[in-house]
């Protein structure tokens, strides 16, 4: 996570480096290895420094910032007013599905039930005119759609004509023309002022509870307070499991959503805490990409994505404890189903003379369509090309792309449009639609769009200081934790290490050893064996983990440099 996404060291000069760490630690009082960290950042000032490390849930974004969003704030409380029907519509992933479960929780507290929809993978992602048809029989006059709408001007044109008015919250890349609804909100439309671009959809939607909050407050509709605080664990789960930079107002959402999930966690929680498998106060962003968000998400990918939601929004541990068990089910079956097509794919480009292709676009029809994007970022990040995986869904040819560093791959597929049904998605992910007699065509034309190396499977591991283990202090660890969270934008800092030795094993373990005959330690995964007995650099990223009640220092070794 840390290659190829942070900062370089050296791109402020040494002296003034040395001057501006002296500057925070005289003010702050933090080690200074911290304050190199932080300056190797970007981060030269103590107030700069004390922001970063105490992020304030003051310090977000106006919500009213977003475009359109004082129009649909407008519209929701005038329905809420009318006693109006309203249907909340998202999607099956952690962040569509962590969306809903935000509006419906805040809908529920105003003594609201909204109806649900997510649509299952063979109806496909967005809104349908089916569903639109199907909300007007039940009486729905508004629809609030989370986590898409930004691309169906045909069905919200189709909503209009059946007298519902639509609230399009989203987050993805828009088109030339906006979709004809009541509101369009948006941090990517052209127009926006709001200052994080790249908000999950779970954001965009907090932040319209949030101006919905003010604005029922204001007009006396509410008189108690609605608590948003205890909400940002879902924003945490649809932020982390979105991928988007966690930076900004993102950075400060997850931040505290991570508090607010060690502290104070709610039955779907528990439910994973009592069951180990996650460890209590240790809900992090490695427990989240790797054990939460997959979980959530497995339902939707295997089967009906209801259970996820169901899940997130459980009103006491025993249901929670229930509808985990399903989710754990759904989960081991999403591997056991990525694991058969991955390796088949490996197969068909080792015998099949893909190797020497810029890209991969593979497709075959008896693959399951819920497991295609997690086999194409297994691709991606294998043979370090942008991968296409496809199947047949409905007589349409089905898939899920991603890309990487060095290529946008909405723009990309967006140049290509001529040749698809239908296509979304962001820089590094999308969906598509293709016909049967155009997916050869497709596959060419997508070859031929990339031009010279796209992704490098050896990206450089960059640096953001050079420190000694002794500098490793409980204090030092605990503020170096609070520079997360890390992913995407912010990656866990790395360390240039002098120590005295290192021994690792075949399966990645490893003992660093300092100068003062302590042992460290350590995991470098991938690398095989070795063992250096004598002075040796190394570039490490260390972590507090626990082991048996105890913490303890583990650093994950991303180089070893020799003397």
């Amino acid at each position: 996570m840390a290659d190829g996404s942070g900062p370089n060291p050296g791109t402020i000069p040494t002296e003034e480096a040395a001057r501006y760490a002296a500057g925070i630690t005289d003010c702050l009082g933090v080690p200074d290895i911290i304050a190199r960290i932080l300056v190797a950042r970007g981060i030269t000032t103590p107030d700069e420094a004390s922001s970063f490390l105490r992020p304030r849930l003051g310090d977000l974004s106006d919500p009213f910032r977003l475009p359109d969003m004082k129009k649909g704030v407008t519209r929701l409380v005038d329905a809420i007013a009318k006693g109006e029907k309203i249907c909340v519509w998202g999607d099956y992933d952690a962040d569509g599905i962590s969306s809903l479960a935000l509006a419906f929780n805040f809908l529920r507290n105003l003594g609201i039930t909204p109806a649900i929809r997510i649509p299952t993978r063979e109806e496909g992602y967005g809104l349908h005119i089916e569903g639109i048809n199907g909300l007007h029989k039940e009486g729905v006059r508004l629809l609030v759609s989370l986590d898409c709408g930004s691309s169906n001007v045909e069905e919200i044109a189709r909503a209009n004509e059946l007298g519902i008015d639509t609230i399009v919250i989203d987050h993805h890349e828009m088109g030339s023309e906006l979709p004809p609804a009541h509101a369009v909100i948006n941090p990517k439309r052209k127009d926006s002022a709001f200052p994080t671009r790249d908000l999950a959809a779970c954001g965009v939607t907090f932040f319209f509870l949030m101006g919905l909050r003010r604005t029922l407050h204001n007009k006396g509709l509410i008189s108690g307070h609605i608590n948003l605080k205890k909400e940002l664990d879902l924003v945490t789960v649809g932020t982390v499991g979105d991928m988007v930079p966690l930076t900004g107002d993102n950075r400060i959402l997850v931040r505290h959503g991570l508090e607010m999930m060690n502290e104070s966690p709610r039955a779907w929680l528990r439910s994973m805490l009592g069951n180990r498998i996650i460890s209590k106060g240790l809900v992090n962003e490695f427990a989240l990409g790797f054990i939460i968000v997959p979980r959530i998400n497995a339902a939707g990918r295997v089967s009906k994505p209801d259970p996820s939601f169901d899940f997130l929004v459980s009103p006491d541990d025993a249901t929670a404890l229930a509808l985990l068990a399903r989710l754990q089910k759904a989960n081991s079956d999403r591997q056991g189903l990525e694991k058969k097509i991955h390796e088949q794919i490996v197969r068909d480009i080792s015998t099949n003379g893909l190797a020497g292709r810029k890209t991969i676009v593979v497709f075959d029809e008896k693959w399951h369509h819920g497991v295609l994007g997690i086999v194409a970022q297994k691709l991606t990040e294998q043979y370090g090309k942008p991968a296409i995986v496809m199947t047949r869904v409905n007589g349409i040819w089905k898939g899920s792309g991603r890309g990487g560093d060095g290529m946008d791959l909405f723009e990309t597929i967006r140049s290509l449009s001529p040749l698809l049904l239908k296509y979304g998605g962001h820089k590094y992910a999308c969906g598509i639609s293709v016909a049967e007699g155009n997916i050869g065509l497709f596959a060419d034309a997508f070859e031929r769009s990339v031009e010279g190396p796209i992704l490098s499977r050896t990206r450089e591991v960059h640096v953001d200081a050079a420190a000694g283990l002794d500098e490793l202090s409980a204090e030092a660890m605990e503020l170096l934790e609070r520079m997360g969270p890390f992913g995407i934008g912010n990656p866990r800092p790395n360390l240039l290490l002098d120590v005295a030795g290192v021994n690792t094993t075949d399966r990645g373990h490893a003992k660093i050893t300092d100068d003062n005959g302590r042992v460290w330690d350590g995991f470098y995964p991938g690398k095989g064996p070795a063992r250096m007995n004598g002075p040796t650099r190394i570039i490490a990223s260390p972590t507090v983990r626990m082991r048996m009640g105890e913490r303890f220092i583990n650093l994950s070794i991303k180089e070893i440099l020799g003397e």
